[in-house]
């Protein structure tokens, strides 16, 4: 009886050791709706492409972080680095051609602009078309409402790292940005 018990823990313990030696990490991916419950459960693959949907998600909130200025310095600086990791380097060159024609950081304390996405639609197979309403306050009151529209070109790289993994898991990046407002 204890030689048995001694060959079937050997053979578990055999077992064991063949398995973590294989290495076999399966990520999965969960896509939620807008109340937190979960949609699709499925294992990630490695040659994933995101869904319009979610590349629109991303680009909505890249537009509010680069073109919305609050009243906190703080919220400005963490938007603007945010929205760094969602950019190539040609297009953080863009961005950064972008903030020293027109220094967002210049304007914190004077006004304040919300941004409100209302479109994100695929213009071509590497571009989408965002439209949004610029609100600029002035002293707390309203002082103009402005149209805006962008064309961004975009790439997708899968994430090769932790970091990147973590700043932007769906490796959505934005390459070029044309923005312009619209004559009303």
């Amino acid at each position: 009886m204890a030689f048995g018990s001694l060959v079937l823990a050997g053979g578990f313990a055999s077992a064991v050791v063949w398995q973590s030696t294989r290495g076999s990490v399966v990520p999965w991916v969960v896509q939620v709706d807008k109340l937190g419950e979960a949609q699709v459960v499925a294992p990630a693959v490695a040659d994933y492409r995101p869904t319009d949907p979610q590349i629109a998600w991303h680009l909505a909130r890249f537009i509010e972080q680069v073109r919305s200025i609050p009243d906190d310095p703080v919220i400005v600086r963490q938007n603007w680095l945010r929205a760094y990791d969602y950019t190539t380097d040609r297009g953080a060159i863009s961005l950064n051609d972008y903030a020293r024609l027109n220094d967002p950081f210049a304007k914190v304390g004077k006004i304040q602009i919300a941004v409100e996405v209302s479109s994100v639609i695929r213009a071509s197979p590497d571009s989408f078309r965002v439209a949004w309403i610029e609100r600029r306050y002035e002293n707390g009151s309203l002082a103009s409402t402005e149209r805006w529209t962008a064309i961004l070109t975009i790439v997708i790289q899968q994430p090769r790292d932790a970091d990147r993994l973590k700043a932007n898991p769906l490796g959505v990046y934005v390459n070029a940005i044309n923005w312009s407002k619209e004559l009303s």
